[in-house]
């Protein structure tokens, strides 16, 4: 479970920005929010978020730092002596050009609550940190930083943090570019391990189109295959059943392209058939993928990465989400996402303006985001300005109210 993400120094995003899940004392739409199951004093957590900004503001920046954090975590072990991180700072002033970039993540896994930060540049990790509350209070587990006179890592272990010499042997053996926690965690670090597998299995984050190859994989059985059809009927598609074809070796290449790794593979490529009921019998008529419409082949594509993330209660972050889904669908799947009592998350960036409504979304689950005078990336939520219960929140959003909207040079057509 997400509790919120900070990051500071990373593309669009100059000072320090944090995106929090955790809810407010707010009692409205209690259903959309859910018990972290740690102690009284931490908050409830939000099923879903999402964000708004004109283009260019910031919200794809926001996901990216995401995205960076967990392949630094999931792939930096892989990395050789003298490679550089690819990691962006904002460019846009000489300070920030030479400073160092910063990601900071508060998550709960498995009842125990983690910090985990980490601050780089291109050349190597500068610092990293790990802290956990395991018993309620904050227990270091372990800290590192750059000797700004050796230029060597400086590390400090908490007693709470088994391994003995361990420990220390395996921070001579990370790399100044190498995460100490994916280090580590290839040595089978018991308690990191968890930390490294909420990023490997809980964080499910799409900053491109959807893929046919995950709904695919869930297809392989005949309960994931009939999963994906009940989806596809609940959405209001004609579709009877679907229909599996291997023809042929699967095309890793193309796959890698798109950007989208599923956990599970295929060992063919697959041709996906729609069974549609016949209007005059009850024959069902087969349809390929390319006689569907773009929706319906977006909706399929969407349906194995939902049921995976609302069945093991994975954080799904999607960049545009209306892009691919029609705005009634993206209406009906948050309403279906705060119905269902699972500890589900769901972060995304959309411009469609019909779901500011305070009946389908808490104050503090809307965000927006734009660019400030320095053209640097500012984050804050609709709870700062306290509407009232009934304001219109679409109207006041689209006005300006709020801000986070595009500033749009008045243009006179006629010459005037």
């Amino acid at each position: 479970m997400l509790i919120e993400f900070s990051v500071t120094n990373f593309r669009s995003i100059h000072e320090r920005q944090t995106f929090s899940m955790a809810a407010s004392s707010d009692k409205a739409l209690l259903d959309n929010t859910f018990d972290s199951g740690l102690s009284k004093a931490m908050p409830a957590l939000l099923r879903s978020t999402v964000l708004y900004g004109p283009n260019a503001a910031g919200k794809s920046t926001f996901i990216q730092a995401l995205a960076f954090l967990k392949a630094l975590v999931l792939q930096s072990h892989r990395s050789q002596a003298g490679e550089t991180i690819e990691v962006t700072p904002f460019k846009l002033s000489a300070q920030s050009r030479a400073a160092d970039s910063e990601f900071e993540v508060h998550f709960i896994e498995q009842g125990i609550r983690y910090e985990y930060g980490v601050a780089c540049n291109a050349v190597r990790i500068t610092e990293e940190w790990l802290y956990a509350y395991p018993i309620g209070r904050r227990q270091t587990w372990f800290e590192r930083a750059v000797d700004s006179k050796t230029g060597l890592d400086i590390y400090e272990f908490g007693d709470s943090l088994e391994g003995g010499k361990k420990r220390v042997d395996w921070s001579h053996e990370t790399l100044g570019n190498t995460l100490y926690l994916s280090k580590a965690t290839q040595n089978n670090h018991a308690r990191l391990l968890k930390v490294f597998a909420w990023f490997r299995d809980k964080l499910r984050i799409v900053t491109g189109k959807f893929t046919t190859t995950d709904t695919v994989s869930t297809c392989a059985t005949e309960a994931g295959r009939q999963s994906v059809v009940q989806f596809l009927q609940d959405t209001d598609l004609s579709i009877a059943d679907i229909r599996l074809e291997q023809v042929g070796p699967i095309d890793m290449l193309s796959i890698v392209r798109q950007g989208i790794i599923p956990k599970q593979l295929p060992q063919k490529n697959t041709d996906v058939k729609f069974l549609h009921t016949a209007q005059d019998s009850s024959d069902l008529i087969e349809l390929s993928a390319s006689e569907e419409s773009d929706g319906t082949r977006a909706l399929f594509a969407f349906a194995g990465p939902w049921l995976d993330v609302t069945e093991n209660e994975r954080i799904l972050i999607v960049d545009e989400l209306d892009t691919s889904l029609h705005p009634m669908l993206v209406h009906f799947l948050v309403k279906r996402l705060h119905q269902v009592k699972t500890k589900v998350q769901l972060i995304f960036t959309t411009h469609d303006t019909s779901l500011l409504s305070q009946k389908i979304l808490r104050r503090d689950q809307i965000w927006f985001v734009e660019k400030e005078k320095t053209q640097s990336t500012k984050m804050y939520p609709l709870s700062d300005f306290s509407p009232r219960e009934n304001e219109s929140i679409e109207r006041g959003y689209l006005s300006g109210r709020y801000g986070g909207i595009p500033f749009l040079k008045e243009l006179d057509f006629y010459g005037k």
